[in-house]
This record gives C-alpha cells, structure tokens and sequence, in this order.
C-alpha cells in the first residue's frame, strides 16, 4: 500500500484494534468500525446534502441562462460567475467532501490488508520474518506481495507448526494469530479472495456459498441506494435529472464495478461495502428527512445574512477581484474616475463629454471590460484567447 494508505491506515487501525480488544471477533469489528467512520464523516455527509439541496434549488436559475445565452457561450459563462457571486454557491462543493471519503477508503483497504500490524500490533520486522517462511507456500500468487498479511495469516492457522522456532517468530506472536478470530458468522475468511472459488476443486459447501454472497449482496444494495438516491434527485429537481442521464448511468455502472472489485479483493473489503452501504443508506434517509429543499433554503438565507460584510473566498473572492480592478483601470484610462460603476456615466475620450449610458449600454460596457480582463489573464499565463462573444 502507498504511503497515503498508510499514514490514513493508521489511526483508523486503531478504531479497529480497539473495537477487536473487546469483541474478539474481526466481522463484529468491521460492522462497528463503519458505524464509528461514518460519525466521523457524518459532518462531510451533512455538508453534501446541504450543497446537493442547494443546488438543486439553484440549477432552474441556472438552466434558464443555459437556455438565454445558448448561443453565446462567452456570455453564458460570465453571468454563470455572477450568478454563483449573487447566490454565494461554490459549483466545486460537491468535490470538497468527495475526497475526504476516497482518502478514508485508501485508509480502510490498508487496515483490512494489514490485520497484523493494524489489529494484532505484530511488529514490521516480525511480519518480515513471518512472510519469508509463507512466501513458498505462496509462489507464484500474484496478490502474496500486495496482501502478505492476509496470508501469512491463513498459512499460520492451518499450520502453525510450520512457523514454529524460526528466527524472528516467538510463541507468542503464533498464538496471537492462530486465536484471532476473522470468521464472519463463523462461515467466511474475511481473508479469502471469492474469485478463488474458480479454481478446481472447490467444494460448494454454506461457507464457499457465503465468500460468493459477499460481493453479490455489496452489489445488489449499493444498486438499491442508487436507485433511492436517483429517485430523490429526481423528485428534488426533475429539469436538471433528466439532463444528467449521462451521469446517472455511470451511477447503476458502479455497482457492477463494486462487485467486480469485490470478488478480486479479500472477502473483508466486501463485507465493509456492504456494511458502508448499509450504513449509509440510513443516514440518507435521516438526512433526506431533516435537511428538505425548505428547511435548506432557510440556512442558505441563514449563510448569506452571516456572510454579508465579509469577503468571498477561493475563485470567486479572485474573480471579483479582478473584475474591479480591470473596472478601475478602464475608468481611469478614459477620465471617467470610476463613476460609471454608480451613475452609468462615461466621458468620451475625444470631446470630453459627459455621456449617461442606458442599462443594455452598461451592461455591454460590463461585457468588454470583463472580456479585456479575460484577454490579459490569458496573455498573462501564455495561453490563447479567444473571444466567441458574437450577437
């Protein structure tokens, strides 16, 4: 596992080996070891539905300028920013919680792969020493480098005797193994890999059946969240759904991705998908219960009122910024002495006379500036400018 995996892996290790320390039993551990990640994701969670109930008040604001400026993209995307501006939403919300929970994954695949180091506390060295006497019983499985803790923990419960007396390997540390309990229901190996059931010879007795359930079910239920989510979407904002057909059908893909994974990956990443699907197909509900399009609508108004004196941040606070500053220099170079940000009025350049401008002048006036200023930022980083803005 990268260093990612490990620095994540980690901390949530010692969720897990604290759960263990006192059910003593791995399946029973990864159950309660989702319920305590997703209260600490709840927050992130929250935030989600928050932008995801936002935005789908604001996308009919939105599709009508889609369908106003359908013909002039330079235009649409200018008063895009400003509508993002006036309404104080950042298009870029949704990504800000998606990451933390990819970053938390990296670090649930590390601690499942790793229940020595992470669960049991056996030490680098020691695990070192343990995968040199597994590596021949091992030759020639291309997963035995990735995932030697998975192994090394099968090979020494169905041979200790093997491990016995090597240099580096205690009694102790055999013990510590050979008790640890990584049977869900006491059927499945959360260790074992479900595609090697292909393999010749494979007897389908209730714990072959089990280690095959596992990634169908973490399929089945991620595909039945996906169908309540879309639904939701759906019922909040239909206009914008039916336009994110696209995006939908990758949506019902990656439930079949998920069961591919999972028959790839040891049986325990399954088992946590489904428990993770599980858990959150109720905090959806919760969530879908408290923050409503209404009561969502009424924190946005909340946000905006608390937000009013201070500055944007992030792209918008840079967009603004720029725009005031190519306004001013644009007054200044034609005498108006920024007045035309107040009254709509400019001074011509030649006569020196004073000239009111109506509201579709201004707003053209706006236009120019904002496409000047576009045209030197791109001067500025090197790139090509072109400007589509033709009536």
């Amino acid at each position: 596992m990268g260093v990612i995996s490990e620095l994540i892996g980690y901390p949530l290790g010692f969720i897990m080996w604290a759960i263990y320390q006192v059910f003593k039993n791995y399946g029973v551990a990864i159950f309660l070891f989702t319920v305590v990640t997703r209260l600490v994701m709840f927050p992130l969670s929250v935030k989600q539905q928050k932008s995801s109930a936002a935005m789908a008040a604001f996308s009919p604001k939105l599709e009508r300028l889609k369908k106003q400026y359908a013909n002039n993209p330079q235009k649409l995307q200018e008063e895009q920013m400003k509508l993002y501006a006036e309404e104080d939403i950042n298009p870029m919300a949704s990504c800000g919680t998606l990451i933390p929970q990819m970053l938390f994954l990296y670090g649930i695949f590390d601690v499942v792969y790793r229940p020595l180091t992470h669960i049991l506390h056996i030490s680098k060295a020691e695990v070192t020493a343990l995968k040199e006497i597994a590596a021949p019983l091992f030759e020639g499985n291309r997963y035995f480098e990735t995932r030697p803790e998975i192994y090394i923990l099968q090979a020494v419960q169905e041979n200790e005797a093997l491990f016995a007396g090597a240099n580096g390997v205690t009694t102790e540390i055999l013990d510590k193994i050979a008790a640890f309990d990584n049977k869900l229901f006491g059927l499945v190996d959360l260790g074992a890999v479900p595609n090697s059931l292909f393999n010749d010879g494979t007897v389908w007795n209730a714990a072959a059946i089990s280690l095959m359930l596992i990634p169908v079910l973490s399929g089945v239920i991620q595909l039945i969240m996906t169908f309540y989510t879309t639904a939701k979407q759906k019922k909040l904002n239909p206009e914008a759904s039916s336009q994110m057909a696209g995006m939908n059908a990758m949506f019902y893909l990656m439930p079949i991705m998920s069961v591919w994974m999972a028959f790839s990956f040891p049986a325990g990443i399954g088992y946590y998908w489904i428990c993770s699907s599980l858990v959150g197909f109720a905090q959806s509900i919760i969530l879908n219960k408290i923050y409503t399009p209404e009561y969502v609508a009424k924190l946005i108004e909340k946000d905006k009122q608390k937000n009013k004196n201070k500055k944007k941040s992030g792209f918008m606070q840079k967009y603004n910024e720029l725009l005031q500053e190519q306004m001013k220099q644009q007054n200044a170079s034609s005498g108006n002495n920024g007045k035309i940000a107040t009254t709509g009025v400019v001074k011509d350049e030649e006569t020196g006379e004073e000239i009111k401008l109506s509201k579709s002048q201004l707003k053209e006036y706006e236009r120019k500036i904002i496409a000047e200023a576009r045209r030197r930022q791109a001067e500025k980083y090197g790139d090509e400018y072109i400007d589509d803005d033709k009536d």
